[in-house]
């Protein structure tokens, strides 16, 4: 008989949505494998052979080229691993040593050190929470499989709730220029800790909880995701800049699917400036106009660059195969965005930090143009 956790949070949702908490009855779920597009996930896709095995200590920002031993190379070769995996080439071996590099890696002290290196690109604390959520997609897949016992899912565990720790910082230097790349101050301390950084953080949160079917952990993420949705409640946007608004969304969608598949359905819930489903029509309308002009984003040392594309790290629409997975985002907008993108591309979807390739995964909820 499965456990029943109902968590109350009554005063969070006192301010937000009166009288409401959260009751999780079933186990939690990460992986919905009913749209895996075989053959897009077998073009992107390598064996367990040409992962990469030895890690640094340090966690850096994403900057190409990707050093062979980083956590930015690390998240690729799983998404590589998962792609074909999900195509149909794994096999016992194959999935022995995709878990042995994760078992590995966890009792570990890689990734555990913050290395601000230098200005612009995205921050070490972002790249944490992508890595989570990269491990939440290899933790869930293993334990789809029962490859994972009890105790190394524990041991995943004590190794994320580590990562989680670095997961909200910011570079020293911001206050103290003679701070030193290695020092860190905490993201309350500071406005530099951007509204993309804290989505990603809750949604890695969540994606997590999922993975492990851990509630209390879910409920973590939820809790963080759904004070952030408040934005809503105060802006008409997330990022007043679209392809701000763009690096955002692509959290904030990837984190409404996965409380989706588990029984949270939060695209018609109401803020004051609207939905999050009117949120995205919204954007869509202005991703159409835009129509791939170069524009800058978030980080103003990072150059401009066109954002109507299937493919990018954080400046893509491959949080479209994610929306698509609920029927009633299928709108015209969207389709065209969708149109843009793919004539733009021959790239299938693929988005760095959704730490997945969601063409793979969600190919099947659209046909390329």
């Amino acid at each position: 008989m499965q456990k029943l956790l109902s968590i109350s949070i009554a005063s969070f949702f006192l301010i937000c949505f009166p009288a409401q908490s959260i009751e999780i009855t079933k186990d939690l779920k990460l992986l919905d494998l009913s749209k895996v597009n075989e053959e897009s996930c077998r073009y992107a896709g390598r064996g367990a052979l040409t992962l990469n095995k030895n890690f640094s200590d340090f966690i850096q920002g994403y900057e190409e080229p990707l050093a062979i031993d980083g956590a930015s190379a690390f998240i690729e070769d799983n998404t590589a691993y998962l792609n074909n995996a999900l195509a149909g080439y794994s096999s016992e071996k194959e999935d022995g040593i995709f878990k042995k590099r994760l078992v590995d890696l966890s009792i570990s002290n890689s990734f555990k050190k913050v290395d601000w290196t230098e200005k612009g690109g995205s921050s070490p604390s972002f790249v944490t929470n992508i890595l989570i959520k990269s491990l939440a997609y290899s933790t869930s897949y293993l334990r789809n499989k029962n490859k994972l016992n009890k105790e190394e899912i524990n041991q995943l565990n004590i190794y994320v709730e580590d990562l989680k720790k670095n997961s909200y910082l910011a570079d020293a230097r911001i206050k103290n220029k003679d701070a030193g790349r290695y020092k860190s101050i905490s993201g309350d301390d500071t406005k530099y800790f951007t509204i993309d950084t804290k989505f990603a953080r809750a949604t890695s949160f969540i994606m997590w909880g999922a993975a492990i079917n851990d509630k209390k952990l879910f409920v973590e993420g939820y809790e963080i995701y759904m004070n952030l949705m408040r934005t809503l409640d105060k802006k008409k946007f997330f990022e007043k800049k679209l392809r701000g608004n763009n690096e955002v969304i692509q959290h904030v969608i990837q984190g409404a699917e996965v409380l989706r598949l588990n029984g949270f359905n939060i695209y018609n819930t109401k803020f004051k400036n609207g939905s999050l489903r009117d949120q995205l029509e919204t954007h869509a309308k202005r991703l159409i106009k835009n129509n791939n002009k170069e524009i800058a984003g978030l980080d103003p040392d990072a150059g401009k660059t066109s954002i109507v594309k299937t493919r990018g790290y954080g400046a893509h629409v491959a949080w479209i195969p994610f929306y698509l997975n609920d029927e009633k985002n299928n709108t015209e907008n969207i389709q065209k965005v969708h149109e843009i993108a793919t004539g733009f591309s021959l790239d299938d979807y693929s988005g760095g930090a959704l730490a997945i390739h969601s063409g793979c995964l969600y190919g099947k909820n659209y046909i390329r143009y």
